[in-house]
């Protein structure tokens, strides 16, 4: 995991850091992430950065979630 650019095509939302990956298939990054009390583990909500289209401005997707032990930073 580390620090990504999301939202850097021209004419769409601001270009701004996250964390996350990415690779040919796109930009994934962690939209939130909540603390599991009953596993004890965090819940990463992970959204695909869909900032293409013909307006640059394609609105984001859910790509699903995972728990880790770690926190995403």
């Amino acid at each position: 995991m580390s620090k990504i650019y999301i939202n850097d095509s021209p004419g769409g939302d601001p270009k701004q850091e996250a964390f996350g990956h990415s690779h040919d298939t796109g930009n994934h990054y962690v939209a939130r992430y909540v603390w599991l009390t009953n596993v004890r583990k965090w819940l990463w909500v992970w959204n695909a950065d869909n900032d293409g289209g013909w307006d640059g401005d394609t609105p984001d997707t859910s790509y699903g979630t995972s728990e880790c032990s770690n926190t995403p930073w």
